[in-house]
């Protein structure tokens, strides 16, 4: 038991540490783009050369790369992106061209020299796509693994436009699935949520898919705790009822309150489905049981036998077969 404690608590200081140097970094670049009123395109005011941080062994720097070469970020906050979002920023993107750069790492693998990973500005990738230019202005920082790498993305969104709770139980589900965590609660400690918080987040994805993807054209509409009282009326509904009442959400902008109340109306006590009742017929060689036979009020019957002997376990399959037509 010891042994647990002490790897959770030398865990929790290495992410305490981790997120804290993140955070160091974050405030300087804030301090190098307050120095350039202008964007990061013109020279900062009383600063000969750009970097985010000071020392000659951590510079972060501005740099042009065509496109091509910018791969999105595996481990991305956000999936899930608005598509008028996208025709607005184009148009001010070909007007204007890019003000602020994109935060990205140079490419960790060899065979990949010369390309970068966003760590976020998808928005305004998909924005520069539209808009027709070739080449997109990078900030570039450093990053020591693939947890960071979403980390910072997370951090990055929430300061400027945060994600939606099913972008966040896409990423937190890669995390899982990856390995990079064990348990939803190394994420809650990782980005200073609550357990809860992870948990219900997570439950989004156990509804069903048509309601995920209908969840997914408005997603802004469903926070965290909407879409916990939908995992609660999916329970007691039907797939039908619960997309009517997402439409309903997005279109009558119902709040989390609102839901659960309609989530309560639906659970009537007298209406609660009745329970089927079982018989069960033990079948017998004597004084051993060799198998049983069930039977439920909806018609359903399971067979279950252990007949040891070859003979009498071929006569019965061959009645079997006989009994409801089955070839060989």
């Amino acid at each position: 038991m010891s042994a647990k404690i002490d790897r959770k608590a030398a865990m929790r200081a290495t992410l305490s540490m981790e997120k804290k140097k993140v955070e160091d970094r974050f405030a300087a670049a804030d301090a190098v783009l307050a120095e350039r009123p202008g964007g990061l395109a013109l020279p900062a005011v009383n600063a000969p050369d750009f970097s985010a941080e000071t020392g000659p062994a951590q510079q972060r720097h501005v740099v042009r790369v065509p496109i091509a070469r910018i791969h999105d970020n595996p481990l991305n906050a956000r999936h899930i992106y608005d598509p008028n979002i996208v025709k607005g920023l184009s148009a001010s993107l070909a007007t204007r061209g890019q003000m602020v750069p994109a935060a990205a790492i140079r490419h960790p693998d060899a065979s990949h020299a010369g390309h970068f990973i966003l760590v976020d500005g998808h928005y305004r990738k998909k924005g520069l796509i539209a808009a027709g230019r070739q080449d997109m202005d990078l900030l570039l920082l450093e990053s020591d693994g693939d947890l960071e790498l979403y980390r910072m993305s997370w951090l990055l969104n929430e300061e400027r436009s945060a994600q939606s709770a099913l972008d966040n139980a896409l990423a937190w589900k890669k995390l899982l699935d990856q390995g990079l965590v064990e348990e939803g609660a190394q994420i809650a400690e990782l980005l200073g949520v609550s357990p809860a918080t992870v948990n219900k987040t997570l439950a989004l994805l156990r509804l069903p898919p048509s309601a995920l993807d209908k969840m997914r054209e408005h997603s802004a509409k469903f926070g965290v705790f909407i879409g916990y009282e939908l995992t609660l009326a999916a329970k007691v509904i039907g797939e039908a009822d619960l997309l009517a009442l997402i439409e309903r959400i997005v279109n009558d902008d119902l709040s989390s309150r609102d839901v659960e109340a309609i989530r309560t109306k639906l659970v009537q006590p007298g209406e609660r489905k009745k329970k089927e009742v079982s018989r069960q017929y033990k079948i017998r060689n004597g004084t051993i049981q060799i198998g049983v036979i069930k039977e439920w009020d909806s018609g359903k019957i399971a067979l279950e036998i252990n007949l040891q002997d070859p003979k009498e376990r071929t006569a019965l399959l061959d009645d079997l077969k006989r009994r409801f037509h089955l070839e060989e």
